[in-house]
């Protein structure tokens, strides 16, 4: 019986770890989103005759790639941790001798193994931090780029207007 309520307990902790992995999804999900507009937002800015612009686009893309990395290597922590969990779990259930001992060792692992995975939640928190300052960033750039491109259309139109009246000066020339 004894087992039982500790098997019982082992249960009930692995269930406390499972939002995490409905984060870790929520996460990618995200990331996915922003990759994505990041790659719509790369398209226009090909197009665009700012160089600055570009070179700052590249540099987000880098710092976005590394962000993205990061989250892969959080959730393969994740991931290690579910396993290592789900391996002592059956370790309890086919293993009769030595109970009592294997038993305090296997919670020991657990309690190592829970603490790994509060370390990795808190890492991903702040790589989600970091993840959100490069999309403010990169909606700043679009916001500039924007700008820059209405004041293309503004001097474009300028130089349509000093073109004709310079062509009116010479027809009266």
């Amino acid at each position: 019986q004894g087992h039982q309520k500790r098997l019982a307990e082992i249960e009930a902790q692995i269930k406390e770890l499972q939002p995490l992995q409905k984060k870790f999804t929520d996460v990618n999900a995200q990331l996915e989103l922003k990759t994505y507009e990041l790659s719509l937002f790369l398209k226009r800015a090909e197009q665009n005759e700012h160089h600055k612009l570009g070179e700052a686009v590249k540099k987000l893309e880098v710092e976005l790639e590394e962000a993205r990395s990061q989250i892969k290597e959080k959730e393969l922590a994740y991931k290690n941790c579910v396993d290592a969990v789900s391996t002592l779990e059956k370790s309890i259930k086919d293993h009769d001798k030595n109970r009592e001992g294997r038993l305090k060792d296997l919670e020991k692992n657990i309690k190592t193994i829970k603490a790994q995975m509060q370390a990795a939640s808190k890492n991903l928190k702040s790589h989600e931090n970091e993840k959100e300052k490069l999309v403010m960033e990169e909606e700043a750039m679009v916001q500039e780029q924007s700008s820059l491109e209405s004041q293309l259309v503004s001097m474009k139109t300028q130089i349509n207007t000093l073109t004709s009246e310079v062509d009116e000066q010479r027809a009266k020339v």
